[in-house]
């Protein structure tokens, strides 16, 4: 049985991967230093430019990967604080803890929930992923599990490298965020070697990491299943349930304002879901104004489903902690609300994702990363391959000058450098690609057309 003295540590990894216990202060105001080191972080900043679902829209209304995280975060800290009073209320927490400091604790990780995500979203973890498989050629000499992290490309495992690594503290700690936030924040604590990864589709640490996720496993103290391969922090499920909350019922309504759905199909998945809860009479009281009955709608439909999830985590509660529970909180197969989620996603995979703007948009996607990576992964194995830079063309020149604070050190292995290079192109936005993109094909060094 894990437990919350440990799980809810404050400790962090500061200089040359030292724990530090904290100041003993209000545990809140260490996850909420969380929060605002993530707030004013470049890379949760450059969200505001990454798909969510509908790339570059011209309707600013439409969410981007910046404002799903927000709204993420606030349902995750309404529900975190839920569960936080229920589990003081049962005797599970020490007088130390609070329902508020739950409450902040999981609204931190939510925010950094999608940090790793690179340009053009799922698209563009899946235009990397093909990238690396048309080319093998570019992963000779990698071990096995190696090969699997950029294979199995995965803004999950990106994310951990980036608060981890890359973002403020550079190799030294990143964010230098509280373990509890780094335990929480990772959905799933295994590599993509390993076998359950394997069967799982998704990982959410790197053979880089994975020194780091050891350590963080054993301060924490999770359970470890199988040798690296780790069962879940309990508030994790809570920032699952938050980000599935979110995307299945705000993909809809995004939907509606760009004209791919009607009013009435999506409003009929909400009202069911709200004739579920305390606040069935809703509806009736609802202006003629269909926008302002959609939102009311969704309002009482995030509301229903975080009830759910309550539910749900109370019912578990023990198996969670003890590292056995293996379901989403809001799992179709089991959740009552869980089939109106699962129709709701459904609806969003026949009516959202297959439209052409769409589907053109992540078909250039996958065209650009991929002439991104070839041009970028050429010049820095030019590099290493040569006598200190020497008798290296300009093209070579013109990838490492871009790299910047990415680029390769002397000593780096062939999977390291990759790694600087995916780490660069995963933190572009949307429209930086395309500007890169567009300027190396003016240099004649990337043929788009080909």
């Amino acid at each position: 049985m894990m437990d919350w003295n440990t799980l809810l540590s404050t400790a962090r990894m500061e200089r040359d991967h030292v724990w530090a216990p904290q100041r003993p202060e209000d545990e809140r105001s260490q996850w909420q230093r969380d929060h605002d080191r993530l707030i004013f972080s470049g890379a949760f900043r450059r969200l505001a430019v990454k798909t969510q679902v509908h790339s570059l829209s011209d309707n600013d209304h439409v969410h981007t990967r910046l404002s799903h995280s927000l709204e993420v975060a606030s349902v995750g800290r309404s529900l975190g604080v839920r569960l936080g009073r229920w589990m003081q209320e049962q005797g599970l927490l020490s007088d130390q803890h609070s329902d508020l400091g739950i409450g902040a604790l999981v609204q931190a990780a939510c925010l950094a929930h999608d940090i790793g995500n690179p340009p053009f979203g799922h698209a563009g973890e899946r235009a990397i992923r093909q990238f690396f498989e048309f080319s093998p050629e570019y992963l000779d000499g990698l071990t096995r599990a190696e090969r699997s992290d950029l294979l199995g490309f995965e803004g999950n495992a990106q994310g951990f490298r980036v608060i981890s690594c890359l973002e403020r503290h550079w190799f030294d700690g990143g964010m230098r965020l509280t373990a509890a936030t780094l335990g929480t924040f990772l959905k799933y604590p295994f590599t993509a070697d390993s076998m359950f990864g394997q069967t799982k589709g998704k990982h959410g640490v790197n053979q880089a990491e994975l020194p780091l996720m050891r350590e963080l496993a054993s301060h924490l103290g999770l359970v470890e299943k199988i040798p690296d391969f780790w069962a879940r922090h309990p508030l994790v499920y809570i920032v699952e349930a938050a980000d599935d909350i979110c995307y299945a019922l705000i993909d809809l309504e995004d939907a509606v304002e760009l004209g791919h759905l009607d009013y009435q199909e999506v409003s009929s998945i909400m009202k069911e879901l709200v004739d579920r809860g305390a606040r069935r009479n809703l509806y009736e009281q609802l202006l003629d104004d269909s926008e302002a009955k959609l939102e009311l709608l969704r309002s009482a439909a995030i509301d229903a489903l975080v009830n759910e999830a309550q539910a749900r985590f109370q019912l578990h509660y023990d198996d969670i902690l003890k590292g056995v529970f293996d379901e989403d909180l809001l799992d179709w197969r089991r959740a009552s609300a869980g089939e109106v989620i699962q129709r709701a996603k459904s609806l969003a995979r026949e009516r959202i994702y297959v439209d052409l703007t769409k589907q053109s948009d992540e078909g250039r996607c996958d065209h650009l990363l991929g002439g991104v990576l070839s041009h970028l992964i050429d010049g820095v194995e030019a590099f290493s391959s040569s006598d200190g830079g020497t008798n290296v063309g300009s093209k070579a020149h013109d990838a490492l000058i871009r790299l910047g604070k990415f680029r390769p050190q002397p000593g780096d292995s062939k999977y390291q450098r990759l790694l600087r290079v995916t780490d660069y192109v995963s933190a572009m936005t949307d429209r930086y690609l395309i500007r890169l993109a567009d300027d190396l094909t003016r240099l004649n060094y990337l043929d788009i057309d080909s």
